[in-house]
């Protein structure tokens, strides 16, 4: 919470006392977690473009991510919308199978939003392109930066 007021602060002071708060501004000066970054990342691959995607994964190593955390937070993102497409195929509740808090219910139409860009298949090849790659940089055989993005241009 104090995370939060830290950044309406930031933004607040930025505006001024009768300023507006606009999107850029949020965007320009709020931090964001890696968690959100990666939707953005999923945004370009899911749009197709390359470039973007590439911009986002070096951002995130230009902020100093570790690239181990990386891939295991795309993993993650990318198993959480291969369950939704599943809830979606067998009309389940999306929120229960990929396991959101009360609190997170939000993210329900993102997941959707996102899985609509990829098929079941395309998911699946993702998740067992990202095992094989952390299989391969943890005995030696691939660079991690490399590998994740050889992933990112095969499916843009």
């Amino acid at each position: 919470m104090q995370e939060l007021i830290n950044e309406i602060r930031k933004l607040i002071e930025y505006v001024g006392e009768n300023g507006t708060i606009q999107k850029q501004d949020i965007d320009k000066l709020a931090t964001k977690k890696i968690e959100s970054i990666i939707f953005d990342l999923t945004d370009n691959l899911g749009k197709k473009d390359t470039s973007k995607a590439l911009e986002v994964l070096h951002n995130l190593i230009y902020s100093k991510e570790p690239l181990q955390k990386i891939l295991i937070t795309l993993y993650n993102h990318f198993k959480k919308i291969y369950f939704t497409k599943l809830a979606i195929k067998y009309n389940k509740d999306i929120a229960t199978s990929i396991n959101l808090k009360a609190n997170q219910s939000f993210l329900v139409n993102k997941y959707k939003m996102q899985a609509k860009y990829f098929t079941e298949a395309e998911l699946k090849n993702i998740l067992q392109e990202i095992r094989d790659l952390d299989f391969n940089y943890k005995n030696g055989l691939i660079d991690l930066q490399v590998g994740l993005e050889s992933i990112l241009c095969t499916y843009c």
